[in-house]
């Protein structure tokens, strides 16, 4: 709609009234956009829940009536809002009184009916209860922000504004993070411009928002900035359609993630806190989204397993060297931009290469580490960039390890679990058709659908002692998955795993890996909480 259908605040310009959910501060990030899908009123297959929501507001939020008692008929009412003149209004060009001016001339009425016919429309506004209720619940939610995106002229916008008292329904500023006008950013839906300068303002890509109005063309328009567009039907359906992605099991875990993955230390068994690049790492790559942490390249080449040189007093001398772990796992999540560094990281790892197919753990020849899994996911890291092909004595190695089992009963010197040593070897079979000249797939994937399928049965037949943590659950299912294995074969798993899930939407910490020296073992509720995450997704995709 149109008269109330506007924002609270102007997008791009100093003097807009944007709603913080805690201090009702302004926020100015950018970020770029992806391609999407758009919905009707059924519920959207998204693959994860939106950081962000936007709403329209007329016919939307709250719902208005075209009949007044003036001469206007409703139909005239509505074909005044669909004018170039209107549309002028809404984009800040003409005032409103200029409008009802072009407008009487162009309809031969008279400009001050024009004008209490649209007083008696404002005054007829009736708020969508179920729309309203729910924006409040998501307004107090941390995990998502609620925004609204409305065709409305700078008059009308002030009239929305100032005209509802605080503990109104229709207050916006407590239903809404930000509310953006038409006429505050010169532009007006269904045009690009308009998206664009709301997804800058936001600071999210298209792909991590989701927009609800009541127009197919607008919907569309802000398809083709990857947002994830719901045309409206009826409040109830849309807050069952959002309950439904949001707090699902996986909505739940995916909203854990977005609120803890940058902050979530790993933690000891013994207790002890730190924070942990690899773990951050391994998140963002699980779900495949480096919006999830704050990690970039500097000016090095190397990466460190501790965050922020957070070395915890367990470490002996508190010293730790720069790892072919963490520093591959970087290259693949975080792609440097800097000219000629993947070579040179590259290139630096090729030196740690042993006779034997094995890599070093560290950058320090003093600190001489094997672990069959690290040179497996260092392995994973060159068929990526395509150069797995020159180490085909990794790759025997790889092979004979799994071969004979070598990971039970108690992993290896860092990865203390079968299930997560299985979860990184199966990763190797995601090294792309046109890199894999070696028969990586066709060499390990038999083998390691063999065992994963033993450790599937093992975790069947032995009951809640024999499953493990909700990591080596997780674990396995995504392992299946990858060598492809049915479903049906594993369903038992996903139960297990639903049934670990807790309230606030995490999985309990499982242990990842252990310190080589001491055998103290390490867990990261973030990146078990995505990986549990992931496995529940790659069942529903696959069922």
């Amino acid at each position: 709609m149109v008269l109330l259908e506007s924002k609270l605040a102007v997008v791009g310009y100093p003097d807009a009234p944007l709603f913080n959910k805690q201090t009702h501060a302004s926020s100015n990030k950018i970020a770029p956009s992806r391609p999407c899908n758009t919905y009707s009123s059924s519920p959207p297959t998204v693959k994860k829940p939106p950081r962000a929501i936007i709403f329209d507001l007329g016919d939307v939020l709250f719902q208005w009536s075209a009949r007044t008692t003036t001469t206007i008929p409703a139909r005239k009412l509505r074909d005044i809002l669909s004018t170039s003149i209107w549309h002028s209004y809404e984009r800040g060009e003409i005032s409103r009184d200029e409008c009802f001016e072009q407008s009487a001339q162009r309809f031969s009425l008279e400009a001050h009916e024009i004008a209490e016919a649209f007083t008696q429309a404002r005054a007829s506004v009736q708020p969508d209860h179920d729309i309203v209720a729910f924006l409040k619940e998501l307004k107090a939610d941390p995990a998502v922000e609620v925004y609204a995106m409305s065709n409305i002229g700078q008059e009308d916008y002030e009239d929305v504004l100032e005209g509802r008292p605080e503990g109104d329904p229709m207050w916006l500023p407590g239903l809404f993070d930000n509310v953006f006008s038409s006429a505050g950013a010169g532009h007006r839906k269904p045009e690009r411009a308009f998206y664009q300068q709301v997804l800058d303002q936001i600071g999210h890509v298209g792909q991590d928002v989701m927009f609800i109005d009541d127009k197919e063309e607008n919907i569309r328009a802000a398809r083709g900035l990857g947002i994830h567009g719901v045309v409206f039907k009826n409040g109830q359906a849309t807050v069952d359609m959002l309950k439904a992605i949001l707090y699902s099991p996986v909505g739940q875990g995916w909203r854990y993630v977005y609120q803890n993955a940058n902050t979530c230390n790993s933690k000891t068994e013994t207790g002890v806190a730190f924070a942990d690049t690899f773990a951050k790492l391994l998140t963002a790559d699980t779900l495949q989204d480096q919006t999830l942490i704050n990690l970039s390249w500097g000016t090095g080449e190397t990466w460190n397993f501790f965050a922020d040189g957070d070395v915890p007093a367990l470490v002996p001398g508190g010293v730790f060297p720069d790892d072919l772990d963490t520093t591959s796992l970087a290259l693949q999540v975080l792609p440097p931009s800097r000219d000629g560094l993947v070579t040179s990281v590259l290139d630096r790892m090729a030196a740690c290469a042993n006779a034997d197919g094995t890599f070093m753990t560290y950058f320090d020849p003093e600190r001489i580490r094997i672990d069959p899994i690290v040179s497996a996911n260092i392995l994973g890291c060159f068929y990526s960039f395509s150069r797995g092909h020159l180490f085909p004595k990794t790759l025997d190695m790889v092979h004979e390890f799994i071969r004979g089992r070598s990971y039970l009963p108690n992993g290896t010197k860092y990865y203390p679990s079968p299930d997560v040593c299985l979860f990184f070897l199966s990763r190797l079979l995601d090294a792309p058709p046109e890199n894999d000249s070696t028969g990586l797939r066709q060499r390990l994937a038999p083998l390691l659908a063999t065992q994963v399928r033993e450790r599937i049965q093992a975790s069947l037949m032995g009951g809640d002692q024999s499953r493990g943590t909700a990591l080596d659950i997780a674990c396995r299912i995504l392992s299946s998955a990858q060598v492809g294995i049915p479903t049906r074969d594993y369903e038992h798993e996903r139960r297990a795993l639903l049934e670990l899930q807790a309230g606030d939407g995490s999985w309990e910490t499982g242990w990842i890996y252990q310190y080589g020296s001491t055998g103290i073992k390490i867990g990261n509720t973030a990146v078990t909480t995505a990986i549990a995450v992931k496995a529940l997704q790659v069942m529903s995709e696959t069922d």
